[in-house]
């Protein structure tokens, strides 16, 4: 690992963690794309994100596009990140929690993600799941897997950004879902 990246690694590792999870998965994308390879995040870090910091999580999920098999452990192993017991996750000795990368595509539901946001970041900028489709993931584990969890994220999701979400989109994804009554429940509260 080149010591400009470590220093890096060791600035990030010490910020809030509020922001620490966005800023390491926009300078990891950094290095992903110079490799041609799509970097997106999803799961709880967005959760966070959305939340400003209200709900925390301690891993970040990464979604890549692109010819990733060689690329992962190369970048990752670069940067001192080890694979964890399990097969896609990534550790690393500054952090205190993991980084995950299951497989493409982004499927929420029987539905395709293809469309996601960009935020721009202090590391540049980064590709994240919309509100939307994070809303409906939750919505999708609490009521499947009865994890009220999940719900809870859903809710909190919902307060912090009903004013800038697509409400039409999310009806219309819950309604062919056949989770219009959990979201009903949800956004009338």
């Amino acid at each position: 690992m080149s010591g400009k990246n470590q220093q890096k690694l060791k600035i990030i590792a010490e910020l809030p963690q509020t922001i620490r999870q966005v800023t390491l998965a926009a300078f990891l994308s950094k290095l992903f794309r110079a490799k041609n390879m799509d970097f997106i995040l999803v799961g709880g870090a967005t959760v966070q994100f959305y939340t400003q910091g209200t709900y925390l999580t301690k891993d970040i999920d990464v979604i890549l596009r692109g010819d990733t098999k060689e690329m992962i452990e190369e970048i990752m192993n670069s940067l001192g990140f080890r694979r964890t017991s399990n097969y896609r996750q990534f550790g690393h000795p500054v952090f205190d929690f993991s980084i995950e990368f299951p497989p493409s595509p982004i499927e929420i539901g029987s539905r395709t993600i293809s469309k996601v946001n960009v935020i721009e970041t202090p590391e540049g900028p980064l590709e994240i799941i919309r509100i939307e489709d994070i809303i409906m993931d939750r919505i999708i584990a609490g009521v499947e897997w009865k994890h009220q969890g999940s719900i809870e994220q859903a809710k909190l999701l919902w307060m912090k950004n009903q004013k800038r979400i697509d409400l039409d989109y999310l009806t219309d994804f819950a309604k062919k879902e056949g989770y219009l009554k959990t979201l009903n429940q949800i956004i009338s509260r």
